[in-house]
C-alpha cells in the first residue's frame, strides 16, 4: 500500500495521546508486579549460567520493555476502525453484548420474497439465524471470546479502550513467550525469543486490527507459561488462560488436550504421596478449559439451535485435502520469507529436548509438547480454505512462541560453547535480525494498515452525509461499515444473480426508498461485469456521486429509486483526521410506503 500525494499526512493529533496513555499503562502494571517478574521463580527452579551474560532480573526488564514497546506501538498505529468482515463482525458484536442482545432484528424487510433474501441482509461477519423464531434476525457468525473482552474494556474506558485489548494482548504474547524461555532455555534465550515474536512482522501485522489473531496466540502462551509452573494458582491461571483461548478460537480446542496431556504424565510419575496434589492440578485445569468451551456451547446454542454448531454454520467445503497441497506451498514460503530461514533451527530444536539446549528446565516432557502442538495447528490450517495473502500467517501465530523459544535455546547453546566474541556476535545477529523483520513488515504495509482501514470510518460518514434515511446501499466489502459509521441499511449486491437487482431496486423503489450503491476500487470491475447486462450495470458506468481518495479510491453510485442524493458528486481527500476511534451512530432502518401497484416483482428480462 502506497500513499498517494493528497493522504500523505498523518492523524497526528490523536498519537501523542495514544501514546501516552500506553506508556502510562504500562509502567502502572510494571510497578505492579516485583521486579518486573512474569511470576516469582520457585524455589526448586535450577539456576544456570546466563549464556548471553543477561542477569535474571535485568532480562525480565528488558521483557518488559520489550512488551511495553509492543503495547506502545500497537496502539499508536492501531486501525481502531470497524472495517470489513472481521473487524466490524468483532467491534459491532461487542456493541450488542452491551446491549445486551445478540441478534439483529431485519423484520422491516421481512416482506422481501426474492431468492436469497435472508443472506442479501447479512453484512459481512453476519449471517441469517437458522432459528424459525428468528427468521429476519441477523446472528454473529464470530466466537465471543475478543468481542467479550472488548465491550468489558468499552464498558470501562469507551470506545478508544476496546481498541486496546489487542495492544495488550501483543504485550502479553511477548511476555509469555519471554516467560516460556526463560523456565525451559535460560533468560537470555528467552528475551531473544521475546524479541524476536515482537518484531515478526506477522505479529505487527496483526497487532495493528481488532482481530483475534494476537489474543488467541497471547492466551495459548500463557496457559503454557503457567503450564510450566507447580502448585494450585499456575494450574488455575494455566486453566483460565486456555479457556479464554477456546472462548477467542473454538476450532482450537484441541491444543488445550495436548497441553492436558502434561498434567496427565505428571500424575504418572508422581510417587503415591504426591499424586493426590498433581490430580488436582489436573483437574483446576480442566475446569478452566470445561469453563471455555461451556460458555462457547452455551452462546451456540443460543444463537444457532445447538450447542456444536458455530456462527459459521456448516463448514462443508471448508476442508479439503486439496487445499493441504496448495497450502504447503504457501504457509511454510511465508514464514521463511518473513522471518529468515534460520526459524527452521527452532523448529528443529523443539524435537531435540536434550539438556543441552534446555538446560533451565527441571523436567523436560513439556519440551516435547511443543512441536506437537505447533504441527497440529498447521495440519489444521493446512487443509483449510487456500488464501493468497501472507499475512494469513495469523492464523498459525499460536505457534511463534515456541518457534522462537526453539531458535533462542539453539542461540543461547552456541554463546554457551563459543567464547565473548561469539556471544557479542550472536546477540548483534540477533538484534539485526529483529530490526530487519521491522523492515518486512514496513515494506508489507503493517504500519500504513491503519490509513487502509480508517477509509471506512470516511466514507460511511459520507455515505451518511450524502444520502437521507429512506435510503439502501448496495455494498460487500462496506457492507457492515456504512451500517456502524453511516447509520444506512445494506444489501450484499453479491448475493444478487439474474436480473434480481434491477427487481428489488424497481421493488424498493415502488416502497419509497432509493437504491445505492457502494464499491470500492477493486470491486468495479467485478459488479460491472457481474451486472453488465442490466440497468444497474449501466449506471456503474455513469459518474459517481462520491469519489473517496486515501490509499485506495472508493465509489458510491445511486443506481435507483424516488430520492435524490444530497449532493451532485462530490470527491474527497482523507487527512485521517478525528478517525481515530470513532463512536458508532445511531442504525434505523428505512421505513416500507404504501404501495398500491400490483404484487410480486416486475417482470423484468435483460436485453440480449
Amino acid at each position: 500500500m502506497h500513499d498517494t500525494p493528497e493522504t500523505g499526512h498523518h492523524a497526528a493529533n490523536d498519537r501523542p495521546q495514544a501514546v501516552a496513555r500506553a506508556a502510562a499503562t504500562v509502567l502502572h502494571a510494571r510497578r505492579a508486579l516485583p521486579h518486573g517478574r512474569l511470576m516469582p521463580s520457585s524455589p526448586d527452579t535450577p539456576r544456570t549460567p546466563n549464556p548471553l551474560q543477561f542477569s535474571d532480573r535485568l532480562a525480565a526488564r528488558l521483557a518488559w520493555f520489550l512488551a511495553a514497546a509492543t503495547f506502545v506501538v500497537g496502539l499508536t498505529w492501531a486501525t481502531t476502525a470497524a472495517s470489513g468482515a472481521d473487524a466490524y463482525g468483532y467491534v459491532s458484536q461487542a456493541d450488542l453484548w452491551l446491549e445486551r442482545r445478540l441478534t439483529i432484528d431485519q423484520t422491516w424487510l421481512a416482506a422481501a420474497e426474492w431468492p436469497m433474501a435472508r443472506w442479501t441482509l447479512a453484512p459481512l461477519g453476519y449471517r441469517p439465524s437458522n432459528l424459525v423464531e428468528q427468521a429476519w434476525h441477523l446472528v454473529p457468525m464470530y466466537s465471543p471470546g475478543l468481542p467479550l473482552l472488548m465491550a468489558a474494556a468499552k464498558a470501562i474506558g469507551g470506545q478508544e479502550l476496546l481498541f486496546w485489548i489487542v495492544p495488550l494482548s501483543g504485550a502479553g504474547l511477548v511476555l509469555a513467550t519471554f516467560g516460556i524461555g526463560r523456565r525451559l532455555a535460560s533468560p537470555g534465550a528467552g528475551l531473544a525469543a521475546a524479541w524476536l515474536v515482537a518484531t515478526s512482522p506477522a505479529v505487527l501485522f496483526m497487532l495493528m486490527a481488532p482481530m483475534s489473531d494476537v489474543p488467541v496466540a497471547a492466551a495459548w502462551a500463557a496457559s503454557f507459561y503457567f503450564l510450566l509452573n507447580r502448585g494450585r494458582k499456575a494450574a488455575v491461571a494455566a486453566g483460565l488462560a486456555a479457556g479464554l483461548a477456546i472462548l477467542i478460537r473454538p476450532n482450537l480446542v484441541f491444543v488445550a488436550a495436548l497441553f492436558g496431556l502434561w498434567y496427565l504424565v505428571r500424575i504418572v510419575k508422581a510417587h503415591s504421596d504426591a499424586r493426590r496434589a498433581e490430580f488436582v492440578d489436573g483437574a483446576l485445569f480442566s475446569i478452566g478449559v470445561a469453563a471455555g468451551a461451556t460458555v462457547v456451547a452455551l452462546v451456540n446454542r443460543a444463537l444457532n439451535g445447538s450447542p456444536l454448531i458455530s456462527g459459521y454454520g456448516s463448514l462443508a467445503g471448508a476442508f479439503s485435502s486439496e487445499f493441504f497441497w496448495q497450502n504447503l506451498t504457501r504457509y511454510p514460503r511465508w514464514l521463511v520469507e518473513t522471518q529468515s530461514p534460520i526459524v527452521l533451527l527452532g523448529i528443529a530444536a523443539l524435537a531435540v529436548p536434550a539438556r543441552a539446549l534446555w538446560p533451565a528446565a527441571r523436567d523436560r516432557t513439556p519440551i516435547l509438547l511443543m512441536l506437537p502442538s505447533a504441527v497440529a495447528i498447521w495440519l489444521f490450517y493446512l487443509f483449510y480454505r487456500v488464501y493468497e495473502e501472507w499475512w494469513f500467517l495469523r492464523f498459525v501465530l499460536t505457534s511463534w512462541p515456541f518457534f522462537m523459544v526453539g531458535l533462542g535455546a539453539v542461540l543461547a547453546l552456541a554463546a554457551r560453547r563459543g567464547g565473548r566474541l561469539t556471544t557479542a556476535l550472536l546477540v548483534t545477529g540477533v538484534v539485526a535480525l529483529g530490526a530487519w523483520q521491522v523492515t518486512v513488515a514496513i515494506d508489507r504495509s503493517a504500519f500504513n494498515l491503519w490509513k487502509e482501514e480508517r477509509r471506512y470510518v470516511t466514507v460511511g460518514r459520507a455515505v451518511r452525509r450524502i444520502t437521507d434515511r429512506q435510503s439502501v446501499v448496495f455494498a460487500m466489502q462496506h457492507s457492515g461499515s456504512v451500517r456502524y459509521y453511516g447509520g444506512r441499511m445494506t444489501l450484499r449486491y453479491d448475493g444478487f444473480t439474474g436480473a434480481w437487482i434491477d427487481r428489488v431496486v424497481r421493488w424498493l423503489g415502488d416502497r419509497g426508498i432509493t437504491s445505492y450503491m457502494l464499491l470500492d476500487d477493486w470491486e468495479v470491475p467485478i459488479a460491472r461485469e457481474q451486472f453488465s447486462q442490466l440497468e444497474t450495470g449501466r449506471r456503474l458506468l455513469e459518474p459517481p456521486l462520491l469519489r473517496y481518495r486515501g490509499t485506495s479510491e472508493v465509489f458510491l453510485w445511486k443506481i435507483g429509486g424516488p430520492g435524490e442524493p444530497l449532493t451532485d458528486g462530490e470527491s474527497i481527500y482523507d487527512d485521517y483526521v478525528g478517525t481515530r476511534s470513532v463512536e458508532p451512530v445511531a442504525f434505523v432502518p428505512p421505513t416500507l410506503l404504501p404501495y398500491d401497484g400490483p404484487p410480486g416483482f416486475p417482470d423484468l428480462t435483460p436485453p440480449e
